[in-house]
């Protein structure tokens, strides 16, 4: 297996593109590293990587039913294994599943016959499920939030305290995705801290599995708004069909979204596969001084040296983490990027 440099190389690109094209594959822009297995100089076989998911997987029609496909897969597994990774994921058509369960990779959740999610691990989706049941909460109306909090603002405080008023339970989840300024250790201590005073609040982290690069990339890195509309259908199924029945979950909270067109997407996709179980509430966003708050601003903020204007918009326990050391090395990175 060779590596196709698809971003330096139009020679590479334009084979790569060609042959997941001619296999009726989408083309996506979020990778890491795509691969080919070449017969004769001529490209045969492609997969390629976003940390730890299989995309864009495709083998030339003319040399299916040997062991080119479980060749790539295998290859690619290794690769995946060897960054680190418990678990590999795919992306997939209809018709490629049963090549996929071959090679032990077990089905998930699909969207229409448009996308199929599998993964391959020792517990893997099973086993965050079975973990997730057990912090089940008695209470006659539960509730969830899922949010990034990067960083922590009084908006999300806001939607936290409406949510935890009008519900016995109430479940955050703050996304584990290392994609962020501030890490996730830190943003779910922020969550963890503003939410404190509200006695029903159950904060947890997301795991692999709720608005990560393996469910929903375009969260993070823009991708076609094709592409972000299936990936948000996906995470909502899983959410809707997985997630929310381990936990009791009846309703799930939002803010509306003014700023970020795939979380826009995103909310627009939950409440068509929600369809009212569990039932989707949209609240809108909270101003400081007439001025909508929102975490981008706060960075913004942060980078151009404004604390004292940011007290406005978040809790006083993420403004005295802007002050210790952790929270000061994050605002250096946030002014050192460009």
């Amino acid at each position: 297996m060779n590596r196709l440099w698809i971003e330096d190389s139009s020679r590479d690109r334009a084979e790569w593109k060609g042959l997941v094209e001619r296999e009726g594959i989408r083309v996506e822009n979020n990778i890491d590293a795509a691969y080919g297995i070449y017969e004769d100089g001529v490209l045969i076989a492609t997969g390629s990587l976003f940390h730890n998911v299989l995309k864009c997987v495709a083998v030339d029609s003319s040399r299916r039913g040997g062991n080119v496909f479980s060749q790539l897969v295998s290859e690619l597994m290794a690769e995946v294994f060897h960054r680190g990774y418990q678990s590999v994921c795919v992306y997939t058509k209809h018709e490629a599943v049963p090549s996929f369960e071959h090679l032990g990779f077990r089905l998930i959740e699909h969207v229409d016959d448009r996308l199929y999610f599998m993964e391959k691990a020792v517990s893997g989706f099973q086993g965050f499920i079975a973990r997730l049941a057990k912090e089940k909460k008695e209470g006659g109306k539960v509730a969830a939030i899922v949010m990034n909090a990067n960083p922590f603002t009084k908006g999300h405080q806001y939607l936290v305290r409406h949510a935890s008023e009008e519900n016995d339970v109430l479940h955050v989840f703050v996304l584990s995705e290392e994609m962020s300024v501030f890490s996730a250790a830190d943003r779910l201590t922020l969550v963890k801290a503003g939410t404190a005073h509200l006695p029903n609040v159950h904060v947890h982290g997301t795991g692999s599995y709720m608005v990560s690069s393996s469910t929903f990339p375009s969260y993070f890195l823009k991708e076609d708004d094709d592409v972000t509309e299936i990936q948000a259908r996906l995470d909502a199924r899983l959410f809707k069909w997985h997630i929310a029945p381990a936990l009791g979950i009846g309703v799930r909270y939002v803010g509306d979204e003014p700023y970020s067109r795939a979380t826009n997407i995103y909310n627009h996709e939950m409440e068509k596969e929600f369809a009212g179980m569990p039932r989707l509430v949209v609240l809108e966003r909270i101003a400081a001084s007439g001025d909508i708050i929102s975490a981008t601003k706060v960075r913004r903020m942060l980078k151009d040296g404004e604390m004292d204007a940011v007290r406005a918009y978040v809790p006083e326990t993420t403004y005295a983490f802007f002050l210790t050391d952790a929270g000061q090395k994050t605002i250096e990175k946030l002014r050192q990027q460009a």
